[in-house]
């Protein structure tokens, strides 16, 4: 234990640093969206599987806005997009989504290049369906991030679980180009640190 504890020092000395200029690591949306028809569709409300049933699927791509926040175990996600057009597989008019706005906490594992979703969490998705506003809960799951330098990827999917709109489940899956800070970049390699060195402790 006696050998530990300057690390423990060490990495609290770290964050007192750095935490007045970079409490959090900010993930800022420059590109892409909704983009892959395979993990963007639609659904008849309360199907079992909404994969094997979907019914609307995603034409072109619905470019998206936002950031997602990192402050210690917590991503906090506020991402937008102006507008998305989802077309039926069969019979039946499309579903044009306008002004949607998706939010959520999840709690995460990051690390000097990678953020990591741990579980999963209830977000909310709401807008306009065909003109009709909704608001839905929407469990978010898969966020992963991956960085570098000042740039790098994420990804997210909101639904089907809960997120119903227009008499349709949907799933809604982000896949977007982020910038990242250079002051964001420095609190993540402290995250990482501070993560080596707890497992190094507990070991």
């Amino acid at each position: 234990m006696l050998t530990k504890l300057p690390l423990v020092l060490v990495l609290a000395l770290a964050f007192g640093v750095v935490a007045p200029s970079a409490s959090a690591a900010t993930f800022q949306v420059t590109a892409n969206g909704l983009v892959a028809p395979n993990q963007n569709y639609g659904c008849p409300a309360g199907s079992a599987n909404c994969l094997t049933s979907k019914d609307y699927s995603l034409s072109g791509t619905g470019d998206a806005t936002g950031s997602i926040v990192v402050t210690g175990s917590i991503a906090t996600l506020s991402l937008d997009v102006a507008s998305v057009l989802f077309v039926p597989t069969g019979a039946g008019s499309n579903a044009q989504f306008t002004a949607v706005h998706y939010s959520g906490s999840v709690n995460v594992f990051a690390a000097s290049n990678i953020v990591s979703q741990i579980g999963s969490a209830t977000g909310s998705v709401s807008g306009l369906l065909d003109g009709n506003p909704f608001s839905a809960p929407a469990i978010v799951t898969n966020l992963t991030c991956a960085t570098s330098g000042g740039s790098g990827s994420c990804s997210v999917m909101f639904g089907p679980s809960g997120f119903s709109a227009g008499g349709q489940d949907w799933l809604h899956t982000f896949d977007v180009l982020v910038s990242v800070p250079e002051p964001s970049l420095a609190l993540l390699a402290l995250l990482g640190a501070a993560a080596l060195g707890r497992r190094r402790i507990l070991h």
